[in-house]
Formats: C-alpha cells, sequence, structure tokens
C-alpha cells in the first residue's frame, strides 16, 4: 500500500509543506525554475450600477484566438424586492445563508454576460448577455468551453432553475454556435435524473481530443431533496464524451469507494499531465471526520488506457481558498491559482512551491494560456456575497512564465 509522507521544505524563506507519494521512494523537491514576469493586474468589466453584482466568471480560448470570458451579473432594486416563496426554497437547502434575505435573488435581472477580446485581452467587447430567473445567484459560468469548429459549451445547474419549466433540475449541457449570441435547448442531463443529481463545474478538452466534465454526484433522484432530511454525501463526478458532449460514458471513480461515503462537496479541477495521469486539487469537509472544517485535498488519477484509476488521495499542502483552479502550462509546470497565493508544481504534485512575481487571485479564478506563453487569470472582486454587499467586479491577471 502506498503511504503519504509529508515533509517541509523550505522556499524563498518560507517553509512550505510537499507530499511525497510512492511506497518507500526518499522525498525530493523539484524546484519550481519559474517567476512570473510582466505581470499585470485591471479591471475589465463592472456592472451598470454600484454597488455591482458581477461573480462566478468562466474563461476559455476560441479557434481563432480570441478569449472569451462569461460570469453572472445581477442587477436591479437593493430593497423592497419581491422575496422567493417559501415552497420554493424548501428545494434548496440552507438557502438563503444564515436567514440573510439579501441572498434571494428573486425580483432581479439575472444575465450570463459574455465578453470577447481579440487583441490579446487589451480591450473588451460584449457579445450577448442571456437572461435568466432564480433565487440563487448563478445558474452556469464557470464550466464552458469551446470546440475546435467554434462551438461553446456551458453546463448548466438545472436544479437551480426553479421557474423554468423546460429545465431538468440537474445538470445538463448547451450549445451555441453562434460565439454565445443564442443558445440550444438543454441537452439529455449528464446522468439519469431519476437516480442522480449533479453539479457539474468544469469542462476541459484533453490532448487526445476528448472531453471531461468534473464536479460533483448525488445519488439521489434530481428534485427529491427537502430541507427536513440529511443532505447525502456529495461525490467527485468525472465523465468523459469522444463525440463532442453528445453522449457520456460512465461514471469514473476519483476518490476510493470509502472515501466518496463521506465526501462533500463538488469542487475540484484536474490538470492533464504529460504522462496523461490527471492531477486533481479537491475542496471539501475533511472526510475523515477528523475536524468539519473544509480542507485542500489532492489525488492522482493514474491513466489506465482509456481511463484513470485513483491514487494518492490525501491533505494537499495547500492553503484553504474557493473552488480550485490548475493550469498545465505550455512550460510543464502546473499552477494552482487562489486568493491564497499561486503555487506550482514541476513534479506532478509531489512538491509545490510559491511562485514568485504573481499575486493571489480574486475569488474563483480561471485561468488560460494562450499561443504565445501568456497567461491570463479572471476572478471576481468580493466573494460569496450577498446583493448589494460588496461592490464586485471582474478582474484580469496576466503575465508569463520566466525562467530567467
Amino acid at each position: 500500500m502506498n503511504r503519504i509522507t509529508v515533509c517541509l521544505v523550505p522556499v524563498s524563506g518560507l517553509v512550505l509543506a510537499a507530499l511525497a507519494f510512492g511506497a518507500d521512494e526518499p522525498t525530493r523537491s523539484v524546484s519550481l525554475k519559474f517567476s512570473a514576469a510582466e505581470y499585470d493586474s485591471k479591471t475589465i468589466y463592472h456592472s451598470p450600477q454600484k454597488p455591482g453584482f458581477t461573480c462566478w466568471t468562466g474563461a476559455w480560448l476560441m479557434p481563432d484566438k480570441s478569449i472569451m470570458v462569461t460570469f453572472t451579473q445581477a442587477t436591479g432594486p437593493f430593497k423592497d424586492r419581491p422575496r422567493t416563496d417559501k415552497t420554493v426554497l424548501d428545494s434548496f437547502p440552507g438557502w438563503p445563508p444564515n436567514g440573510n434575505a439579501n441572498y434571494d435573488m428573486n425580483g432581479l435581472e439575472l444575465r450570463n454576460v459574455y465578453l470577447q477580446s481579440k487583441d490579446a485581452g487589451m480591450t473588451w467587447k460584449g457579445v450577448s448577455a442571456d437572461s435568466f430567473r432564480s433565487c440563487m445567484n448563478h445558474a452556469t459560468g464557470k464550466g464552458q468551453i469551446s470546440l475546435a469548429d467554434g462551438t461553446i459549451i456551458r453546463a448548466v445547474w438545472g436544479q437551480y432553475l426553479p421557474f423554468d419549466d423546460k429545465a431538468p433540475k440537474t445538470g445538463y449541457l448547451q450549445r451555441s454556435r453562434d460565439a454565445s449570441t443564442t443558445w440550444g435547448p438543454p441537452e439529455t442531463p449528464l446522468l439519469d435524473p431519476k437516480l442522480f443529481t449533479t453539479y457539474p463545474t468544469r469542462l476541459r478538452l484533453l490532448r487526445d481530443g476528448r472531453l471531461i466534465v468534473t464536479g460533483g454526484l448525488m445519488r439521489v433522484p434530481a428534485g427529491s431533496l427537502p430541507t427536513n432530511v440529511t443532505r447525502p454525501p456529495i461525490e467527485p463526478l468525472l465523465m468523459v464524451s469522444d463525440d463532442g458532449g453528445k453522449t457520456w460514458g460512465k461514471p469514473i471513480p476519483v476518490v476510493s469507494a470509502e472515501l466518496a461515503k463521506s465526501w462533500s462537496g463538488e469542487e475540484y479541477d484536474c490538470a492533464e499531465l504529460a504522462s496523461g495521469d490527471l492531477l486533481c486539487i479537491f475542496r471539501t469537509v475533511d472526510p475523515t471526520g477528523k475536524t468539519e472544517k473544509e480542507v485542500r485535498w489532492q489525488g492522482l488519477l493514474k491513466k489506465d488506457g482509456q481511463t484513470w484509476k485513483p491514487q494518492d488521495v490525501g491533505p494537499a499542502p495547500l492553503p484553504h481558498s474557493g473552488h480550485p483552479e490548475l493550469l498545465a502550462t505550455r512550460e510543464g509546470v502546473v499552477l494552482h491559482i487562489a486568493t491564497s497565493g499561486i503555487h506550482g508544481t514541476a513534479d506532478g504534485g509531489k512538491s509545490w512551491q510559491a511562485l514568485s512575481g504573481a499575486r493571489p487571485s480574486g475569488y474563483y479564478p480561471r485561468s488560460v494560456q494562450d499561443a504565445d506563453g501568456r497567461i491570463y487569470i479572471f476572478s471576481h472582486v468580493g466573494g460569496d456575497d450577498a446583493y448589494g454587499a460588496v461592490d464586485q467586479s471582474i478582474r484580469m491577471d496576466t503575465f508569463r512564465l520566466s525562467d530567467k
């Protein structure tokens, strides 16, 4: 059985933890050798009203090398607006948080805003802003990607659209063939809604052209979870498509069956390594039960033919933050981008080091690297805020990796 060893590695005057994977291998730290150069940060969007509500970014590259960014925007009155009926809220355990009615988004103009830049982020143009209605503060955003033909696919949480009778009350996909101007109807849910409820948060293309979706799944029928029951585990979701998301294979285990029984959270990301393995970083409540706090864990999905097998799942030497964001760079370094800082690994997650010259991201970052090697990070100023509590905006950080 593999052993997880925790050691301390000094980096630039700091002491960072490093995970060493393997049965009896000595712990080694591979130098990152890179720093962030030509760093810049700026606001690329603010809501038409103040304080603004703009959050939950998505970002991807289009086939024409342009960059697209999306996020949720809410506008409307800050007080004296209609509230969601209790019978609807009963379908959303714990919402609104702490009973704060300003988290209830009913009575606001909610839109999925799409921006595009064709000049490496220098200027941005609004492409579309489709509207939706919900008591929740998003329904899509983080999980979006473009296929080689320019089709944009987005992952939608249909369970967050209680007023839309046409939306399946679980995770599904939609497509746009005109750069987000229009969207097709909801596609077949990722898993049978009679058995599962899914929470897709990431769509990523593998080097072999296959598409993966990650997020979380609950083994309960869609729309069946009232507030007066114990929430079942939300275990990690991983599914693969070899036809651009039209059909999907069966869910692939990401953690052991024992860990899945006590897992809590759909938020994780993975980066494809040169070997074809997938390095994963998880945000979850401690599945060991030693603490009720949220923790960062990591694991490796070892490639096995056309699928993967989980191994080395355990605590990660990274500070807790929001949804994990990983970027597999052209330089061979995998970056972990968060409000707690940017860290990198050059040895597949065995050790992590702070990336000098870079500043922490905003909340829930998404990142891309263009053909010229420049890295773009998009996030929002603020956090998981009640409407009107914080002046949110969309931020872009850029830099290059330099070995000088």
